[in-house]
């Protein structure tokens, strides 16, 4: 009777705890759409669409949790109901690439807001109101 090796189980990979990932208690909103762009969760059973001729950008950020675009950062094209654990309260300055987007201080896009269009947010609330305070966001229309 010959004894085979067994291999070492595969440890399931790490996510970063600074990723914007359901793993990390973000709630990601699945549902949006701003003018010609909307998401699907799938392709099945969709209507055909006309062919859009003008160039269209994805709306994007990048969050960072320190002032100057310093420390963790997460770049992301999606809206979140709940940033998570790590980034709840702790968003300190941004980068907006496209898209007007809307930053809430509460989950589910509740509370006071404060709309941020394309550009760089080094101190992001300075002008706007205290710092580490944002729970939810979304894009609000495209640039």
């Amino acid at each position: 009777m010959k004894l085979e090796k067994s291999l070492p189980p595969t440890p399931m990979p790490r996510i970063p705890k600074t990723e914007l990932s359901p793993d990390n208690g973000c709630v990601i909103d699945m549902k949006w759409q701003i003018g010609p762009l909307s998401y699907h969760a799938s392709a099945a059973g969709k209507e055909p669409v006309p062919l859009v001729t003008q160039s269209t950008r994805l709306p994007e950020i990048v969050l960072y949790d320190h002032v100057g675009f310093k420390g963790a950062y997460a770049r992301t094209n999606l809206s979140f109901h709940y940033v998570g654990d790590f980034w709840n309260d702790r968003i300190s300055c941004l980068i907006v690439v496209s898209g007007v987007w809307r930053f809430y201080r509460d989950d589910y896009y509740k509370g006071p807001y404060w709309d941020l269009g394309p550009g760089y947010y080094e101190s992001f609330f300075a002008a706007k109101g205290p710092d580490d305070v944002v729970s939810s966001f979304q894009c609000i229309a495209l640039t």
